[in-house]
């Protein structure tokens, strides 16, 4: 498998943790340092470090009744070094937790990847909302 395919297997075995709440399979792809940071699209949904972002996880998957994520126009680039890739794609998403559903269509998303013992584990990730999402009508 090359370091892309490789990559991009990291990238959707996240999303499938997050379609079928697998907490273990989420810690398999985050890397469990204080240094990594994932941002949501609520303001206070800031999560820096892997102490705050296991217990937000956990969180998160009690209070998720249905996730299923689909990515489109998934981008990856890989450091010279090898060491460090980004990606970027779009998000379409049903989300249904104890009080509210939500459907997003194209919601943007990056992330940051570092090669640690030979295994790609996410370091960072956004997700945001279009502004244009907001005002259609």
């Amino acid at each position: 498998m090359s370091p892309k395919e490789k990559i991009e297997e990291t990238i959707q075995k996240f999303f499938h943790s997050m379609d079928v709440q697998d907490f273990e399979l989420m810690k398999e792809v985050t890397a469990q340092k204080e240094d990594v940071v994932h941002i949501g699209t609520d303001s206070e949904e800031i999560w820096r470090g892997w102490s705050e972002l296991n217990k937000a996880t956990k969180e998160q998957f009690e209070n998720l009744k249905f996730y299923k994520s689909n990515i489109r126009e998934l981008s990856i680039h890989i450091s010279d070094s090898g060491s460090v890739a980004w990606y970027s794609h779009l998000l379409d998403a049903k989300i249904k937790s104890d009080t509210t559903v939500q459907t997003w269509k194209g919601a943007r998303f990056t992330g940051v990847l570092e090669n640690i013992d030979r295994q790609w584990q996410i370091v960072q990730t956004h997700v945001s909302i279009p502004e244009s999402y907001h005002t259609k009508t």
